[in-house]
């Protein structure tokens, strides 16, 4: 394992026990899968997150900056979390992003503050674009 991977490995760990502790150390994927799922390269001095599926390169993003890297991390397992979150308390004829984004919210804070106020500018933005279309 090279230092850069333990450096990340260890900011990683750190921010997401802050949102749910367990005895052990929460692993990145470092390999392709080609399943939609995203994993992290390092290569010219640069961290690359990954997205591929069925061999293709859905996205790539590159950063030298390990809290940038740990930062997008974050971003997707949040959300994800969010996500079943929402589903599993679902509220009928409201926006599921109303849920989804208040659940990412408070698992971000968790994580770190200045995460959940960048995540909390990015989701205003995306609601200014995209406003909430309850059906109240």
């Amino acid at each position: 394992m090279t230092n850069e991977f333990q450096e990340l490995r260890a900011e990683y760990n750190r921010l997401s026990q802050r949102i749910k502790s367990f005895d052990g150390i929460y692993s990145i994927q470092t390999e392709r899968t080609d399943d939609g799922s995203p994993h992290v390269e390092f290569s010219d001095g640069q961290y690359h997150y990954i997205v591929t599926e069925r061999g293709l390169d859905l996205s790539i993003r590159s950063t030298p900056d390990v809290r940038e890297m740990a930062y997008w991390m974050l971003k997707d397992v949040t959300f994800w979390k969010g996500v079943a979150y929402e589903f599993a308390n679902r509220t009928e004829d409201q926006d599921c992003r109303r849920m989804i984004f208040s659940h990412q919210l408070e698992l971000m804070r968790r994580a770190d503050e200045q995460f959940a106020e960048r995540l909390e500018s990015e989701i205003a933005e995306t609601l200014r674009q995209n406003p909430y279309t309850d059906q109240i």
